[in-house]
């Protein structure tokens, strides 16, 4: 038994339409719908910029705070905001963290780290193209070690990303948790559109989403693809009459290209879990991905999976899906999906919370 516990997460990254804004509203989201013992209080702090839509209830407190950047917020900001608010605990979600000031301060912290891309070489990864991106590389390299052998716990988002940790940053197997990214409730929704013949890729900038590639080998392929069209969410370049291209858009908006499609394309080189794998599969999309990273330990037997610089590999998926997608979608891969709930997700957050309070040392 424990006596009244204030546990701090940051909230800095909610609104991000990119993998870990989804992880942070999950979370939130899903500590929403469980029970948690009145011996714990738990608050986000977020930037004041972010445009809410969840609201502080009984259970979970949302704070408002300035915010100047990413560096002052880690490692001076939401220490100093932890301390104010007499918290113990400090959840670092998105792979960064302040080290010195919550030693100082005595506090706890749990790091979320959802990959580690950013300790690979570039040719395995994207290699920074701006100036912001150079700066961001060159922070999370600096700090993930340190705060890294510093928390009490790691969390991670699949078990490649957890093997992935210990290669690089030499942190014990005990230490680190896996916890599946999860879903929006929206996606157990009934499906709202008949599906078309539409190839869907959700991706983004960086180079090892592999999207050119993949666009050329699609081109290659057009024979195949006679009276098709690809939808490319993520990225902003000219259309087509082959090609649309959709800006960043958020997941109430996302879900209607899912509805539209037949076929998932997620061709990147490397993904430490790919959420909008299980995102298609609620939405009996049939899925082709990558086999490098995490998508075989999350599409499981519920897709095709590919060496994504082989043209010869994806043409041959594609046959196979054309096949498949003639008869009705099993129902299996949608129940399968649906596992991935955000009351799960925030269950074992939970849990390895009160672990971390109760344990002394």
């Amino acid at each position: 038994m424990i006596s009244k516990k204030t546990i701090i997460i940051d909230g800095s990254y909610l609104g991000n339409k990119r993998g870990i804004g989804a992880y942070v509203e999950s979370l939130i989201s899903g500590l929403k719908k469980i029970k948690i013992s009145p011996e714990i209080k738990v608050i986000f702090i977020v930037p004041l910029n972010v445009n809410l839509k969840i609201k502080s209830d009984v259970q979970i407190s949302i704070l408002k705070k300035p915010f100047i950047n990413k560096v002052i917020w880690d490692s001076l900001s939401l220490p100093f905001y932890c301390w104010l608010e007499k918290g113990c605990l400090l959840h670092y979600t998105g792979n960064t963290g302040g080290s010195l000031l919550p030693r100082l301060l005595g506090l706890k912290v749990i790091l979320t780290i959802h990959d580690v891309s950013f300790l690979k070489p570039f040719n395995k990864v994207s290699k920074p193209s701006s100036i912001k991106q150079w700066i961001g590389w060159f922070y999370r390299r600096f700090i993930v070690k340190r705060i890294a052998k510093f928390s009490k716990s790691i969390i991670t988002v699949s078990n490649f990303a957890k093997k992935d940790i210990k290669k690089e940053l030499k942190i014990p197997s005990k230490k680190i948790s896996v916890i599946h990214n999860s879903i929006s409730p929206i996606f157990s929704t009934p499906r709202t559109n008949q599906k078309k013949n539409n190839i869907l890729i959700v991706s983004g900038p960086s180079n090892q989403k592999n999207l050119n590639l993949t666009i050329n080998f699609l081109q290659q392929n057009k024979d195949l693809l006679n009276g098709w069209k690809i939808n490319v969410v993520g990225v902003k370049q000219r259309n087509s009459k082959f090609i649309k291209y959709i800006d960043e858009i958020n997941r109430h908006e996302l879900i209607n290209y899912y509805d539209q499609a037949s076929i998932l394309i997620m061709p990147s080189l490397y993904e430490s879990f790919s959420i909008p794998i299980i995102e298609a599969l609620s939405r009996d999309v049939f899925v082709i991905s990558s086999k490098l990273g995490a998508p075989p330990e999350i599409l499981r037997n519920f897709g095709l999976l590919y060496d994504p610089k082989s043209c010869k590999e994806l043409r041959k998926c594609l046959i196979e899906a054309l096949k498949v997608i003639k008869y009705k979608i099993n129902n299996k891969a949608r129940v399968y999906s649906l596992n991935f709930s955000q009351e799960k997700l925030a269950k074992k957050t939970l849990k390895i919370y009160i672990n971390t309070l109760i344990n002394k040392r």
